[in-house]
């Protein structure tokens, strides 16, 4: 079987010092079939960054 790829960003300006609002994205995925990959945080050119999350499904 394939699988499918999605990535969501979450602007660091979401998270705060609380990861309730990546949980509740999570969550809302896996609703949908969706799995966690992998989590991790994009410095880029802010300081502050992003998370990125990474999931995946069968097609």
């Amino acid at each position: 079987m394939m699988k499918t790829y999605k990535i969501v960003e979450i602007e660091r300006k979401c998270i705060k010092n609380d990861y309730s609002y990546a949980e509740i994205v999570m969550e809302s995925e896996a609703q949908d079939g969706w799995e966690v990959v992998t989590v991790t945080f994009d410095q880029g050119k802010d300081i502050r960054g992003s998370m990125i999350i990474v999931f995946s499904r069968e097609r």
